[in-house]
């Protein structure tokens, strides 16, 4: 789907203004709030924005850890990588997975409430995921950028 200029208006402003109602939203991208609404809603339906989240700062709520999980895998056949993949997804303390190219095969970003937590999550959870030849961790020591909003 292509995306115009008023469709990117809305992205910026519903970026930074997640809340917005519909009329202020028309307001700020100098549409009527009806065809604001239609062009997000399409945008929801394509894909292009995901349900609207609150966003839970972890150290606020105790998890004062936060890894990086480099991960090589056994075997890359598909249905084990997939395997691997669809086990990722039941681990609470693994916000983010992503696929690598070069060393390592995945990247795991987990959180953890201490370093003993931590431990506990990789004997309990990291280590029994399938597949998994091995796992190299490093210690994230300060949070410099976090950002959720896409450049449009």
């Amino acid at each position: 789907m292509e995306i115009d200029e008023a469709d990117r208006r809305i992205l910026r402003v519903i970026q930074a203004d997640p809340d917005i109602t519909m009329r202020d939203l028309g307001d700020a991208t100098g549409l009527s709030h009806s065809p604001a609404w239609r062009r997000l809603q399409r945008m929801r339906d394509e894909g292009i924005v995901s349900e609207r989240r609150y966003m839970v700062d972890p150290e606020a709520v105790g998890f004062d850890v936060m890894v990086l999980c480099f991960v090589k895998i056994a075997e890359h056949r598909r249905e084990r990588l997939q395997a691997f993949e669809s086990a990722v997804q039941t681990v609470p303390e693994i916000l983010q997975c992503y696929s690598l190219s070069g060393d390592y095969d995945y990247m795991l970003q987990v959180i953890a409430r201490s370093i003993a937590d931590y431990e506990s999550t990789v004997k309990n959870s990291l280590v029994e995921l399938p597949n998994v030849q091995s796992i190299s961790t490093r210690f994230a020591l300060k949070r410099v950028k976090q950002s959720v909003s896409i450049p449009v």
